[in-house]
């Protein structure tokens, strides 16, 4: 079972100040002993430690509800996040819980405080299934799915980090609709901008397109293209990969059953090393003694083209070059049936 976590990202910062406050004030109490607090607003270039008195803290920060505050004890063994939107903040540390909801009255962190306390019972039952059916974890994904969806249209950090976090789970048409519907002032934030590019680049690489060419001069000074073996007349099972994925080299014995089984005439292979140093893929190839086409050192230049956010990636090409089916369709025991679909 795939494991889920909300990791709050720290964004871009844009307008948002609430009305008539300058400042967001952060205070609370710790356990007896705690000599530090540290506090983090990476977009805000906030990243301190303070001295507790008597037990308790207080600091005051900048006001952007576009940005995430982590406030912690050094040691990490327990911390909080909330929203600088100008509200009072109050995070006392204690107890037995790592992780620590803050208590707000007002403002975007709220909306933030209601979406933590869900995701933390969520988690709770999430880990209850992990040995359940496959059924089970399907139903909880798209609850997961929905909830954020719920909540990205919140004009503030939570909005755009559910906006972030779906970006890679939705299907293109999905995440288009979802991104449409935002207020203006998110659209234009870098982090959005981003997701947009991605969007773009798999709208023009869908099912049904035909596929995207590039080049990359390989280690030997030769220079290879896709076009070398995809739109031939051959169907071709393009895989994404890196050395240090797991995931990525989980699938290679699928993908060694499927050349074993169609490599011929009519089927071939292309791996496609991504994000990966070109040593590490050469000793990669060496271990795992790969007998079909390689590109290698090929970084963002084609994940960026096809708007691949993580790997491993699939792709099948039919015999001109159209892109018949990507991702998960083509992952573990469901690659084989996919291709023999089209060959048989």
């Amino acid at each position: 079972m795939k494991k889920i976590l909300f990791s709050v990202l720290a964004v871009a910062a844009v307008a948002a100040c609430s009305a008539g406050n300058t400042k967001t004030t952060l205070s609370g109490t710790v356990p007896e002993g705690t000599e530090q607090i540290m506090v983090k607003v990476r977009g805000l270039g906030v990243d301190t430690l303070i001295t507790p008195v008597d037990g308790k803290y207080s600091i005051d920060l900048p006001v952007d509800k576009m940005q995430m505050c982590v406030v912690a004890i050094p040691d990490g063994s327990q911390f909080s996040q909330f929203i600088p939107d100008g509200n009072p903040v109050t995070v006392n540390f204690g107890g037995d819980e790592d992780f620590i909801i803050p208590a707000v009255k007002k403002g975007a962190n709220l909306k933030f405080v209601e979406f933590l306390g869900w995701n933390e019972d969520f988690m709770k039952r999430y880990g209850a299934a992990r040995d359940s059916e496959e059924e089970t974890e399907k139903t909880l994904m798209d609850e997961y799915k929905a909830k954020l969806k719920e909540y990205a249209v919140e004009n503030s950090a939570l909005g755009l980090t559910c906006v972030q976090s779906l970006a890679s789970m939705l299907e293109p048409s999905e995440l288009r609709g979802l991104v449409d519907g935002l207020a203006p002032g998110i659209k234009e934030n870098e982090s959005i901008v981003k997701i947009l590019a991605g969007l773009e680049a798999k709208e023009k690489t869908a099912v049904g397109q035909k596929f995207t060419d590039f080049e990359i001069t390989q280690p030997d000074g030769t220079v290879k293209k896709l076009s070398d073996y995809v739109g031939k007349g051959k169907y071709i099972l393009a895989d994404f990969w890196a050395s240090w994925c797991g995931p990525c080299r989980a699938e290679i014995p699928n993908i060694k059953k499927v050349y074993a089984k169609y490599h011929g005439d009519k089927f071939d292979i292309v791996s496609i090393a991504v994000w990966d140093k070109v040593e590490d893929t050469m000793k990669a190839l060496e271990e795992e003694g790969l007998e079909w086409n390689q590109i290698i050192d090929c970084q963002q230049v084609p994940t960026d083209l096809y708007g691949i956010d993580g790997i491993p990636e699939i792709i099948l090409f039919g015999p001109d070059g159209t892109i018949l089916k990507r991702g998960s369709e083509l992952r573990g025991t469901k690659m084989d049936p996919a291709i023999a679909g089209y060959l048989e």
